[in-house]
Parts: structure tokens; C-alpha cells; sequence
């Protein structure tokens, strides 16, 4: 018997930030409630639950959460407590360390996977690129 599980797009939550396609943000993002991105950004994103928007194009140094799905574009490091959802049309150049991936058909992927169970005081997850 085959179990498929119903993946979660959309946050337990109601976002606490949108930020839309007019901006350009270079810088440090942190956030305690869920991200919906739209935007251009070149940093490091921390935060739980982080959506990138179709139209989003992302450069992070790192990029932390508990939960990301992404919809556009992102380059960087990815460490992600629980799960990453990569849908179609995405496209990640990445090296990610994280427990769950689901790379959906016609996603585009580049990158190292490192699959890792995390604690919750794991420092491992804010200190450790993989490089």
C-alpha cells in the first residue's frame, strides 16, 4: 500500500510579511512569523515558515527556516529544519542540509543535498555552510 503524504504549502500561520516585486533588498531579513517573498534579495533570510513567490529572485548567504517552499529563484545555502518544497518552474543552485525534500517534476535543481535530522538546540543549523 502506497502512503502519499499531503504536502503543506501554505503556513499553519497567517503570514506576518509580504514583500512584493517593486523591491530590491540587500541585507539581513529575520522574521518569527511566516515570509511570502516576491521580491529581489541578496542576504541571509531567517525565520520559520518562508515562501519564494514565483517571481522571486533570491541570492542568500544563508537562508534558515523550519519550512521553505519556493515557486522562483534562489542561489545560496539552505539549512531547513523540516522540510523544503521545490514546485515546478522553481529554480535552486543551492547546497542544502535539511530533514525532508520534495522536488516536484519540472523543478530545476543544481546542487549538494545533505539529509540531516535536526534538534531543537542543534548549532549545527546556525553555524554550519557544509563548504
Amino acid at each position: 500500500m502506497l502512503i502519499m503524504k499531503k504536502l503543506n504549502l501554505e503556513p499553519s500561520e497567517p503570514y506576518g510579511t509580504h514583500i512584493g516585486p517593486a523591491l530590491i533588498l540587500n541585507g539581513i531579513l529575520r522574521s518569527s512569523q511566516p515570509l511570502d517573498l516576491h521580491c529581489v534579495f541578496h542576504g541571509s533570510i531567517e525565520g520559520t515558515f518562508i515562501k519564494i513567490s514565483r517571481n522571486a529572485k533570491i541570492e542568500a548567504d544563508l537562508l534558515r527556516a523550519r519550512q521553505v517552499i519556493i515557486a522562483g529563484q534562489i542561489k545560496g545555502y539552505m539549512s531547513v529544519s523540516e522540510e523544503i518544497v521545490i514546485l515546478p518552474n522553481a529554480s535552486v543552485k543551492s547546497d542544502i542540509k535539511v530533514s525532508c525534500l520534495h522536488i516536484i517534476e519540472g523543478a530545476q535543481f543544481e546542487g549538494k543535498i545533505r539529509m540531516a535530522e535536526f534538534s531543537p538546540d542543534d548549532k549545527s543549523q546556525t553555524e554550519d555552510k557544509g563548504h
